[in-house]
C-alpha cells in the first residue's frame, strides 16, 4: 500500500478503532437505526510525509450529498471565519471550497469583497443560496472549474478550511487548485493538526468523513508536487488546534521563520513509535470515560451530553456508551435535533425545555464551547466533564 499523499511505500496501520458508523449521519428513527452503516475503521501513518490516513474509504457521495454540519449555529466559528474576512479583504476575488452554509461568504459580502462558494452539499448549499450567497453545489472537480470560468476570472486567492481532510484524492485536489488559481495566486488552508491529535489524546477526531490526517510536512509535498510552495503557517484555536496554512501557486517563494520551525519540530514529534503508544492510550482512556460514567448513574447522577459534533460518534461508539449512562445530548443545530446520535443512538434534543433543575452531569462533546455553554445552565451546581481524557471543566 502507498501513501495517497506522497506516495511513498513508508506507510503503516498504527490504530484501529473498529467497527464505526458515519459520524455525521444522525438516524431519525427505527427504520433509519437498522438501515445504519458500520465499517472498520483503520488509520494508517506514513512516515515520509508524516500523515495520517484511513485504510478504507468510504464513498465521499454517500457522506456529503445529505450533511447535518452547519458552520454559522456556531458562535466561535462565526467569529473566526469574520476575522478571516477582514485579513483577506484585500484580495480582488475570493472562491470558498467548502463555503458549507455561506460562513465566509457572509462577511466577505459585508465587506464588498467579490466571493463565491463550492459546496458538495444539496441541502446546506440550498440554504447559502437561499441567503443570497453564491454557491455552485457539487464536488470541487474540473466540471466545476468549467462552470465557475464560464461566468468568472480566475481568483486571486482560494480558501478551504477543514476542507482537504475531507477529500478521496488529494493529489487530484492539488491538480485541481492549481488549475483554478491565478498564478502568483495563493491558497489559504486550514487542517485540523494532527500533532495536537496525539498531544492532547484526540482519537474522536478520527472518523470515516476525514480519510485524511495532515502535518505541515505533508501539506508541503502535497503542494510542491503541482508546482505550487507551501511559505507560511499560523497556528489557529479552531477545532482544537489547527493550522492555516499559506500556499503560493508559485515554485520559488520565500518562506517564513515560523513555518521553518513547525516544519522542523514534527520531525521529532511525529513518529511511529508515538502513534504506537497513542493507541494504547485510546482504550484506556474510553474505559476510564465508561467506568466514570457508570459510577456516576449508580449514585443516582442524571446525565446528559452538550454538543453532538462528529467527535461524539468515535467516542461513544469506541467506549461502548449508549442511552443507559447518557440520557440526552442537547445540540444547537436544528438538522441534528430530535434525531439519534451514530451506533449508539443516543437522543439529540434542543436546548429549549431541556436544561432543567434535574440534570446533575453534563459531558461536554462541544469542549472548545464550554465557556459559552455553561452560561446557559446559570448559577447551579452541576458538575461538567471533558470525556476525553476524563476531567472536570
Amino acid at each position: 500500500m502507498k501513501c495517497k499523499i506522497c506516495n511513498s511505500n513508508n506507510i503503516s496501520e498504527v490504530i484501529n478503532l473498529g467497527k464505526q458508523p458515519l459520524a455525521n449521519k444522525y438516524p431519525k428513527n427505527n427504520l433509519e437505526i437498522n438501515n445504519e452503516k458500520k465499517f472498520t475503521l483503520k488509520i494508517l501513518f506514513c512516515g515520509s510525509c508524516r500523515s495520517g490516513q484511513i485504510k478504507k474509504i468510504v464513498n465521499r457521495n454517500i457522506l456529503f450529498e445529505d450533511y447535518y454540519y452547519l458552520s454559522s449555529v456556531n458562535k466561535k466559528l462565526r467569529e473566526h471565519f469574520e476575522d478571516l474576512a477582514l485579513k483577506i479583504k484585500k484580495y480582488n476575488f475570493v472562491v470558498d471550497i467548502g463555503s458549507n452554509d455561506g460562513i465566509l461568504l457572509k462577511p466577505l459580502r459585508k465587506l464588498k469583497v467579490k466571493s463565491i462558494g463550492i459546496d458538495p452539499s444539496i441541502n446546506v448549499g440550498k440554504i447559502a443560496n437561499d441567503r443570497g450567497l453564491e454557491t455552485f453545489v457539487g464536488f470541487f472537480d474540473i466540471n466545476i472549474i468549467k462552470k465557475i470560468l464560464k461566468k468568472y476570472e480566475k481568483p486571486d486567492l482560494i480558501v478551504a478550511s477543514s476542507v482537504v481532510t475531507h477529500l478521496e484524492k488529494p493529489i487530484k485536489f492539488a491538480k485541481d487548485i492549481k488549475r483554478l488559481l491565478k498564478k502568483d495566486g495563493t491558497l489559504i488552508i486550514e487542517i485540523e493538526y494532527l500533532q495536537n491529535f496525539l498531544k492532547n489524546l484526540e482519537f474522536e477526531r478520527f472518523y470515516f468523513d476525514r480519510p485524511f490526517y495532515y502535518s505541515a510536512n505533508s501539506v508541503k509535498k502535497l503542494f510542491k508536487n503541482v508546482g505550487m510552495a507551501l511559505y507560511d503557517i499560523e497556528k489557529i484555536n479552531t477545532h482544537g488546534g489547527s493550522l492555516r496554512c499559506f500556499i503560493k501557486n508559485s515554485k520559488n517563494t520565500k518562506i517564513t521563520n515560523r513555518c521553518k520551525i513547525i516544519l522542523n519540530d514534527e520531525k521529532k514529534q511525529l513518529s511511529l513509535s508515538k502513534f504506537k503508544k497513542f493507541n494504547n492510550k485510546i482504550y484506556q482512556s474510553s474505559k476510564i470515560l465508561k467506568d466514570k460514567l457508570t459510577n456516576l448513574k449508580k449514585k443516582g447522577s442524571k446525565i446528559i451530553g452538550y454538543g453532538s459534533p462528529a467527535r461524539v460518534s468515535t467516542i461513544t461508539n469506541v467506549a461502548k456508551i449508549n442511552s443507559n449512562l447518557i440520557e440526552y445530548i442537547i445540540d444547537d443545530s436544528p438538522l441534528k435535533q430530535n434525531r439519534f446520535s451514530p451506533g449508539m443512538h443516543i437522543k439529540i434534543l434542543p436546548r429549549k425545555n431541556n436544561i432543567t433543575n434535574q440534570i446533575d452531569t453534563v459531558i461536554v462533546f462541544a469542549y472548545e464551547y464550554f465557556n459559552d455553554i455553561k452560561k446557559y445552565f446559570g448559577k447551579t451546581k452541576i458538575q461538567f466533564y471533558k470525556p476525553i481524557p476524563f476531567r472536570k471543566l
